[in-house]
C-alpha cells in the first residue's frame, strides 16, 4: 500500500505546489514556504516518491500523479505548479495529463522533451552512475555537487544539496525506482494542448541543454513566457533567492 504523502505546508489561500529538483528533495523550498504564506498563498512542498520522506516503493505511482494524490490529500481542487528542474519535468507532465488541476504552471530549470544531452551533461550523468556502481555514495554525491552547483557556491548551499542527494541515493542505491512511461515521450504534441497560464525560467549560468529547453518550452506552450534569471546556474530557488521570487510573485500577481 502507497505510503501516505510527506509534504510540508504553509499560509492559507490559493495553493502553490512546490516540485523539487531530482537532486534535492522538499528542503529546498522551506525558506520559500513562509515568504508565499506571507503573500498569501498557501504553500505546499511535497517530498516525490524516491527523495525525502517518501521512500520508494514497487506501487510508487508516477511522479506527476504523485502530486495529484497531494492535491486529494489535501483537498485542493487546482493549484499553481511550481517545479524546478526534474521537479520542473514533472510539473509539465502533471499539466498535461490532469490539466483541470493546474491553475498556472512555472517551470525552472527543466529539460525539454527531445534534448540531446550534450558532452558535459553526460559526463555528469556518467560520473555520478560509476560512482553508485562502485557502491561510492560519497563519491556520487561530490559528483552531483560538481556537475550542478558553480565553483562559488556557499558552503551552506553546498551542503545542503549534498545532504538531499544523499538522501536519495540512500533510499534507492541500486537504482531500482520504477520508471513509469512518459506521456510525452511519443506525444509530445500535448504540449502544445496544455493552454494554461505558464512562465518557462532556467538561469543565465545553467547548462546550455537547459537555455536550450527553455527556449523549446516556451515555444511548446501556447500560455508560456520564457525568462532568464540573472546570476542563477541549474537551482534559482536556492542560488538567487530574491531573484527567483521576484519572478514568482510577478507571476502569481498576474494569475489574478
Amino acid at each position: 500500500m502507497t505510503a501516505r504523502p510527506a509534504y510540508d505546508q504553509a499560509g492559507e489561500g490559493p495553493t502553490v505546489l512546490l516540485v523539487h529538483a531530482g537532486i534535492a528533495d522538499r528542503r529546498m523550498w522551506r525558506s520559500h514556504l513562509p515568504w508565499l504564506a506571507a503573500q498569501g498563498w498557501h504553500a505546499v512542498a511535497p517530498d516525490l516518491p524516491g527523495f525525502g520522506d517518501n521512500p520508494p516503493a514497487a506501487d510508487s505511482p508516477a511522479p506527476w500523479d504523485h502530486l495529484r494524490d497531494v492535491l486529494d490529500e489535501l483537498s485542493v481542487e487546482r493549484a499553481v505548479v511550481v517545479g524546478c528542474s526534474f521537479g520542473g519535468a514533472v510539473a509539465l507532465r502533471l499539466a498535461v495529463t490532469a490539466p483541470e488541476r493546474v491553475r498556472g504552471l512555472a517551470v525552472i530549470s527543466a529539460p525539454a522533451p527531445g534534448l540531446e544531452p550534450s558532452e558535459r551533461l553526460t559526463a555528469a550523468w556518467a560520473a555520478e552512475e560509476a560512482a553508485m556502481e562502485r557502491g561510492d555514495i560519497d563519491g556520487a554525491v561530490e559528483a552531483v555537487v560538481a556537475a550542478w552547483l558553480a565553483p562559488d557556491a556557499p558552503t551552506e548551499l553546498r551542503e545542503l544539496v549534498a545532504a538531499m542527494q544523499r538522501r536519495a541515493f540512500e533510499l534507492d542505491p541500486e537504482g531500482t525506482m520504477p520508471q513509469p512511461p512518459d506521456p510525452l515521450e511519443d506525444h509530445p504534441e500535448l504540449m502544445r494542448a496544455a493552454d494554461i497560464p505558464a512562465v518557462v525560467a532556467v538561469g543565465e549560468r545553467d547548462l546550455p541543454d537547459f537555455l536550450w529547453s527553455a527556449e523549446r518550452l516556451a515555444q511548446e506552450l501556447p500560455g508560456a513566457w520564457e525568462h532568464v534569471i540573472p546570476g542563477a546556474g541549474h537551482l534559482p530557488a536556492l542560488e538567487t533567492p530574491d531573484a527567483f521570487r521576484a519572478l514568482l510573485s510577478d507571476f502569481l500577481d498576474g494569475l489574478g
